[in-house]
């Protein structure tokens, strides 16, 4: 057998051989593929990010935040400030109708919804004032709650209390638990 036909055989018959030996040693475990696929991955990282929602082609809401980490887990994307968030809320008209400051946010994407922690602070026009450290917006139903700690305080009143409900402007509120102190003028006004 000559060097030339033994090349031969390796190439016609070797190599269907080792082909099939390498894909013997490969298998795929079903489990540790949905394992991969439903961990947590980073998709990406951005830095001074400014995001804007509209409806109709008016803004309504304008963020922006130091640095955005975009994360996968399962079907779910999240967006998560780090570094901290900056919110506008706007009317209809463009006028801005309040604001919101935290140190770190999550915005989930499948329920349109945006965690604010540590040192929030969400301030309308009219000066109302709403410090807690944890508020969510619920972008669906244009809401924005707690059931935690808060200080509310305008140039009337100062108000102290576990449970908050506000219209995403941040114009229309309740409290649930709450006490404060109160100006008796307002209640004598006619």
């Amino acid at each position: 057998m000559n060097k030339h036909s033994l090349i031969s055989i390796i190439r016609c018959g070797g190599l269907p051989i080792c082909m099939l030996l390498l894909f013997a040693g490969c298998k795929n475990d079903i489990a540790e593929i949905r394992d991969v696929l439903d961990s947590e991955l980073y998709a990406e990282i951005a830095k001074d990010v400014e995001i804007f929602y509209s409806d109709s082609a008016v803004v309504r809401v304008r963020i922006e935040g130091p640095v955005m980490e975009r994360r996968k887990s399962g079907n779910n994307t999240e967006e998560h400030f780090t570094k901290g968030i900056f919110a506008e809320f706007f009317e209809q008209n463009g006028n801005r109708t309040s604001w919101v400051t935290s140190e770190r946010a999550i915005r989930d994407n499948q329920n349109q919804k945006i965690f604010l922690y540590e040192d929030v602070v969400l301030i309308n026009v009219g000066g109302d004032t709403l410090m807690t450290e944890e508020l969510i917006w619920d972008e669906r139903a244009g809401t924005i709650f707690n059931n935690r700690f808060f200080r509310f305080s305008n140039e009337n009143e100062e108000i102290y209390g576990f449970s908050f409900k506000s219209n995403q402007e941040f114009t229309e509120y309740s409290f649930s638990r709450g006490a404060g102190l109160l100006d008796p003028e307002m209640f004598n006004r006619e």
